[in-house]
Parts: structure tokens; sequence; C-alpha cells
């Protein structure tokens, strides 16, 4: 190789090699049962256990609090029952969304060009049933949730995220806080990208760790009447929560909270300038939101 050749294969690979420029952007992250849709997916499906269906393991992993592994449980007896794939498939898709929710993940994800992410303890079919039915799956970059898949004879298999005794606010197999602080990171060091805000979105006490990792420009968002929100407020000083705490009643709710943000404002200006693909629909959407507020529920999510 002459040298002239060699010079030009070592600037081919500097350039190859060139870091990406800095994106800056906003993230929401969203918990997905009693936050998105308006009930929790895993006892939705349990109930279409007979009542009088039980084993003496499904008793012992409950009131151990081992939630995983109760489930896991909960879905062999389903299939034991011959409950098949296609009903568990047809009730998560009938369960209905928290009211504006839908709404608000694509004006978040299409018109204001938020990331947008999932951090729940649910499992992987559920939620991406879910998403697929409503036309919403493409609005979010990532889902971290407990894996699942049915086998070869219709069983549902689910298995833990990730195994975890660190953090005391959290459940063994799912630390919400350090997925969260790990997915931002991660954003940061490979692809360059980080996030001026983030909103955290949720419900239940697996919400507070990751939103006690927020910083002072971040935004901890608790829905009202429930866990979440009660622990915050009850807490707060002892905490040390440095989010700005914003407590929605639906999606309508939030999304009107977040759009009068005066942090936000500058960014929405320049975003203003895209067509919202959603105009047309929104005078109906917003008709509705004084009769679509949901009201509180017992979550253990």
């Amino acid at each position: 190789m002459s040298s002239k050749q060699s010079s030009a294969a070592v600037a081919a690979a500097v350039a190859s090699c060139k870091l990406e420029k800095q994106q800056r952007r906003r993230l929401a992250a969203f918990d997905f049962d009693h936050t998105i849709v308006s009930q929790n997916t895993d006892t939705v499906v349990r109930d279409l256990l007979p009542t009088e269906v039980t084993s003496a393991r499904a008793n012992e992993l409950v009131e151990n609090d081992c939630w995983t592994e109760y489930m896991a449980e909960v879905f062999r007896l389903l299939h034991e029952q011959q409950v098949p794939e296609a009903r568990i498939r047809d009730t998560i898709r009938g369960i209905p969304e928290v009211p504006g929710f839908v709404r608000l993940i694509k004006h978040l994800a299409k018109r204001l060009h938020y990331d947008l992410i999932i951090i729940s303890d649910s499992n992987s079919v559920f939620i991406e049933e879910w998403l697929r039915a409503h036309n919403i799956a493409d609005c979010f970059v990532a889902v971290f949730t407990n894996p699942a898949e049915f086998d070869a004879s219709g069983r549902l298999l689910v298995r833990a995220h990730h195994q975890q005794s660190d953090c005391k606010l959290s459940a063994s197999n799912l630390c919400k806080g350090r997925v969260l602080e790990h997915f931002v990171i991660e954003q940061d060091l490979r692809r360059s990208i980080r996030y001026d805000h983030v909103f955290y979105v949720g419900d239940g006490n697996n919400d507070i760790c990751p939103v006690l990792r927020q910083r002072a420009c971040d935004f901890a968002c608790a829905r009202k009447g429930f866990a979440m929100e009660k622990h915050l407020l009850r807490n707060r000083s002892k905490l040390k929560l440095r989010a700005q705490l914003l407590i929605w009643k639906s999606g309508f709710d939030l999304m009107d909270q977040m759009l009068a943000l005066p942090q936000l404002k500058t960014l929405q200006l320049q975003d203003d300038a895209d067509p919202d693909p959603e105009a047309e629909t929104e005078a109906p959407e917003v008709a509705r939101r004084a009769s679509a507020i949901a009201g509180p529920a017992k979550s253990p999510n």
C-alpha cells in the first residue's frame, strides 16, 4: 500500500470513528398497570381461572410476596385448565386504557418527539399485545419488563427481568430505578443522547425508587389517589424528592400539565411548527375530558 493510500485509509477510519454530535432530548418513562391501562394485567388474567382452582404453591408464593413466581404458577394452572392462548390475548386486548393515555402517548412521541419507554412488573406478552392492539407499539423506544412467551403447548412462561437485593423499595425481580438510571446512562454513552428533562409516570409503591433517583430538572408524575402519590406526599421531606411533583387524574390532565410547564415552552414552540397527524381528532378528545377521569383503585404495582 502506498503512503497516499495509507493516509486515505487512516482518514477514513478516523471519520468512521468520529463522535456523533450530542442530541438534547426529553424522556417519558411509564409504568403500565393502572397507569397506561386501567387494571392490573396479571390479576385480570388470573381471574380467568375458576374461583375454586388454586394450589398450595400459589398460596405460599403470594403470601411471601413472590409475585412473579406466583404468576408463573397461575399460568401453569391456566394451562392445566385448558385456557387457550387466544383467550388470554383477547382478555389483555380488552383492558381499557386509563382515559387519555393513548392520546398522550401519541402526542408526546409523534408531535413533541419525546423518547418513551415502559418499565413494568407485568410481562412482555401482555404489554406488547396491548400496545399493538391500540396502535402505539411504535411510540416506544424500549420496554423493560419480565420476559414471557407461550411455549409450543400454549402455556405462558414468565421469568424475572433481573434479580436484585440492593434496593429495598423494589421487588427482587425488578428495580425500576436501576432500569431507568441505566437506560439514561446508556443513551448518553452509546448514542450521544442527553435528556434535558425526564418524566416518570406511575401509580404504585414500586414507582417510588425511580423518582427518588431523578434530578431537580425532572418530573415525578403520580396518579391521584393511588399509593405512589400518598407515599410521596406523606414522606416527601424524609424521602428528599428532588424532582418536581405532578399529580394527575387522567392522560388528558397530565398532558395539560406537561404542556403548561414553563421549562418546556421554548421546546414546544419549536415542535409546533411540525404538523400534527392527529389534529382532526383533538377536538372530540378534549370534549370528553370532563367525563374521562378514572377513579382510584388499589394496585400492587
